[in-house]
């Protein structure tokens, strides 16, 4: 399989910073840098950083197609709503492919006022005020028609306060609609044509800039079956391709009511990320035309954000393997250093750990040797081409490999399998 060049913009949102993290290492996808500011946190990465107008701008579409051929780019993932949308729009004069739901899906999703409309009779959706609220039904909710990360929305307590608002704002750019006051939640979906392959719902319990910073996934089986419920009619009404998200909240009599449609990455999809499920990595083999199945571990598990998330799971186990290829050994010339601190983690909690391997290039010895770590594992299992690995693997073991294949095989056996996007979920600090 050939490489592909994928293209993040804006890099420096926390959108961007879960499609980086779920396409770092990878050997398939080189990852390319864009940014309409001259400054921000994606600088600090050590990369090349190219310069592109703001989506709004005149000359958007040209100076995209330009950077394009430069850097020979095949996909664009959109690291904003905004740009989601314009991408959406433009898709067709582009020279490379988006990441994302089409321009008909974004033009219902990009604003809450058709989404509430259009979904009026298929979900639960909150009251949407026409007019102006009577006394006895505040508390109201006030967002924008096309908003996004929770900016300029507000709780307006009283009628007093809802003409203090809109005395400095433009009602007709506004939703209003009842105050919801329950718990919040996101799920994480991807689609094939319509059909809903995967849906993993998680707690919103803390937010920052409308980005989930602590967050559970739902272990309430029937609010879960609802949630898939939900999932597979927006899927199948929208006919979504790919990934997407949706957010729901309780109102106060404990009903679950439609929030929004996101037809993007969500920036806490490394929750669901952590379980196996790597949605930006599915996007992109299913924009190359190949057949998407879902497999992903069976853990509780839960994320606290700052910075990095930090991940808390059931996991224990007392074998870890290692595969070699691409996954130890990256571009047959260097060591993975991040699998290192993992393999040292692990001989300090005196696990054993094992290389395995179905190496033909006759590297492995040279590269052992040459990087000194021949020593380190307990084993190295060299097995051959036609076998399987899972077939050398004992129970209660963890298994680090970059082939879908051969973690399918794994998880399928009860054993836990991780590929180089996710193996932060087995650090400790």
């Amino acid at each position: 399989m050939e490489k592909y060049n994928v293209l993040v913009f804006p890099c420096g949102t926390e959108i961007a910073n879960e499609i980086i993290n779920s396409l770092t290492n990878h050997k398939y996808f080189k990852l390319v840098f864009a940014s309409s500011e001259e400054l921000s946190y994606c600088n600090y990465r050590n990369q090349e950083i190219s310069i592109l107008p703001y989506v709004n701008d005149k000359n958007f579409t040209d100076e995209l197609n330009n950077l394009i051929e430069e850097k020979k780019i095949d996909f664009i993932a959109p690291a904003h709503d905004d740009v989601a949308f314009v991408l959406s729009q433009i898709e067709n004069s582009l020279k490379a492919k988006v990441i994302g739901q089409s321009k008909a899906v974004n033009d219902i999703a990009r604003f809450k006022d058709i989404t509430y409309k259009y979904f009026k009779n298929i979900l639960p959706v909150g009251k949407v005020f026409e007019n102006q609220p009577q006394r006895d039904e505040f508390p109201v909710f006030v967002k924008p028609k096309k908003g996004q990360g929770s900016f300029n929305s507000f709780k307006i307590n009283s009628l007093e306060e809802f003409f203090f608002f809109f005395n400095h704002y433009k009602i007709e750019e506004f939703v209003v609609m009842e105050y919801l006051p329950g718990d919040e939640f996101t799920i994480d979906c991807f689609s094939d044509n319509g059909d809903l392959l995967y849906a993993g719902a998680r707690t919103r319990e803390k937010t920052t800039r409308g980005i989930s910073v602590l967050s559970r996934l739902v272990s309430d089986k029937d609010l879960n079956i609802q949630f898939q419920n939900y999932a597979q009619i927006i899927s199948k009404t929208l006919n979504l391709h790919g990934l997407w998200f949706f957010q729901m909240k309780y109102d106060k009599n404990n009903n679950i009511k439609l929030l929004e449609i996101g037809p993007r990455v969500s920036g806490t999809m490394s929750l669901n990320r952590a379980k196996g499920v790597n949605f930006i990595e599915l996007a992109l083999y299913q924009k190359l035309g190949y057949k998407i199945e879902v497999v992903c571990n069976d853990i509780e598990i839960s994320l606290a954000k700052a910075l990095v998330p930090v991940y808390k799971h059931n996991i224990k186990y007392e074998n870890l393997y290692i595969d070699f290829d691409d996954t130890l050994f990256l571009d047959e010339n260097r060591i993975n250093p991040d699998l290192m601190k993992l393999i040292f983690q692990a001989k300090n909690q005196e696990k054993k750990v094992f290389l395995i391997t179905k190496n033909k290039n006759y590297k492995l010895a040279m590269a052992l040797h040459r990087f000194g770590i021949a020593n380190v594992f307990d084993g190295i299992i060299h097995i051959p081409e036609t076998q399987k690995k899972i077939d050398y693997i004992k129970g209660n073991s963890v298994l680090i490999d970059d082939s879908f294949s051969e973690r399918k095989e794994a998880i399928r056996k009860g054993i836990y399998a991780f590929g180089l996007d996710n193996i932060k979920v087995l650090e400790e600090l």
